[in-house]
């Protein structure tokens, strides 16, 4: 079964590849060249015939032959007569020298040049520019604005000078309100209202016309026909409470509408909203929105000032002096405490009124085993006690020790 062989083996100049005559691997790729008589062309795979002739790349005698170019080379043919300029002389062509022959036609103002082939006439005398040698070799002017295409601008005329020329603007006459065109070839109309020459007044817009302009009355005016100006329309008067939903106030060509303390001017410039003053946080604790302005309120424990935005701590103890508390008010932001004295007294679940702590039921005493704990208000005694005969102590009290004595009969 046959197999491909791998690209890196593949011929790129198999069957002569892409080119058109000789084809030379390199580098895997291949290139491409011509036989001598040909060039390649810039596709690079093409090749084309030189023309060796037209080149000058020949070997031919040009004084009695002449170069015929052929596929890939030329030919050499022999004269059999001689061109214009030349003579035949031992089988080949020599130039004549038609200045010392005098078959010229050079005027008495010029020197004959001998060139091959042929000859030129040279002006023996130099012109300045702007002139030029006339048939024979005198310097005559040039005249620039027939012989030069276009050599003034449109809208201007040329001038011949000796020398040189010049350009003329061409007169041209534009009626009131025209002017002539920069070309100078057409008259165009001035734009009196971009110009600043009309005479428009305040509250008049100016209109452009073809060769005038006209005034006419802004929106918002009106032209008066006394006074043959044009005056501002007083909106608010003309349509009173149809513009705005609050406040209307006439400006310059228009109006304009305004709100109350407390509204703000929508969006569709004439309708009020209610601002929500509470946004921007103006009372020290609780704030109320409320249609065109807004309420602050204070929390319990607190009073409103004067201001109606700053909130003022209530000092209960003051204003109930001793109704609160059965022994100490103390006040606190917003609210106030009760105490009681530091020894002997603890605060009751109401937390108004103190109770008497009991120390020897609770046994927070001091008394030693031989006193007997007391509690009083607020505090507690120990005290010490002994029997008087026939008498024993039994828990805090006395009683009485009966002896018996038998006795016989």
């Amino acid at each position: 079964m046959p197999t491909t062989p791998p690209p890196d083996l593949l011929d790129p100049c198999e069957g002569n590849g892409p080119c058109a005559q000789r084809c030379s691997p390199v580098a895997g790729q291949p290139l491409c060249s011509c036989f001598p008589g040909f060039s390649l062309l810039a596709d690079g795979h093409s090749c084309e015939d030189i023309n060796e002739c037209l080149l000058s790349m020949h070997t031919c005698h040009l004084s009695n032959e002449r170069c015929v170019n052929t596929l890939g080379h030329f030919t050499c043919e022999k004269y059999v007569t001689c061109p214009a300029g030349y003579q035949l002389r031992s089988n080949m062509c020599e130039d004549i020298n038609e200045c010392t022959l005098g078959n010229h036609n050079c005027g008495a103002g010029f020197e004959c040049i001998n060139t091959v082939g042929s000859f030129s006439c040279r002006a023996r005398l130099r012109c300045p520019g702007g002139f030029t040698h006339d048939t024979r070799g005198q310097c005559v002017d040039i005249d620039e604005c027939r012989t030069v295409s276009q050599p003034c601008s449109s809208g201007f005329n040329c001038v011949n000078t000796i020398g040189s020329y010049t350009c003329q603007r061409k007169i041209i006459l534009c009626g009131r309100g025209y002017h002539a065109s920069p070309d100078g070839t057409r008259c165009i109309d001035i734009d009196e209202c971009q110009t600043g020459v009309h005479r428009c007044g305040e509250g008049q817009l100016c209109n452009n016309l073809p060769g005038t302009y006209r005034c006419d009355c802004k929106a918002g005016y009106q032209y008066d026909m006394f006074r043959r100006m044009c005056v501002d329309v007083n909106e608010c008067w003309r349509y009173p409470g149809r513009l705005c939903a609050q406040t209307c106030e006439n400006t310059p060509g228009s109006y304009h509408c305004s709100c109350t303390s407390g509204f703000s001017l929508s969006s569709d410039g004439k309708n009020c909203e209610d601002v929500n003053e509470c946004l921007n946080n103006p009372c020290s604790q609780e704030c109320a929105n409320v249609y065109g302005s807004f309420q602050c309120y204070c929390k319990q424990g607190y009073y409103l000032r004067e201001d109606g935005l700053t909130c003022e701590d209530i000092d209960e103890c003051s204003q109930s002096v001793g109704h609160l508390c059965a022994f100490k008010c103390v006040n606190v932001p917003g609210s106030y405490q009760c105490s009681c004295p530091e020894h002997g007294y603890s605060m009751s679940p109401n937390g108004r009124s103190c109770k008497d702590i009991d120390e020897c039921a609770l046994g927070a005493h001091n008394c030693t085993i031989e006193e007997t704990c007391y509690n009083i208000q607020g505090g507690f005694r120990c005290l010490s006690f002994s029997c008087p005969p026939n008498y024993r102590r039994l828990s805090d009290t006395c009683h009485c020790n009966l002896a018996f004595r038998w006795m016989d009969e």
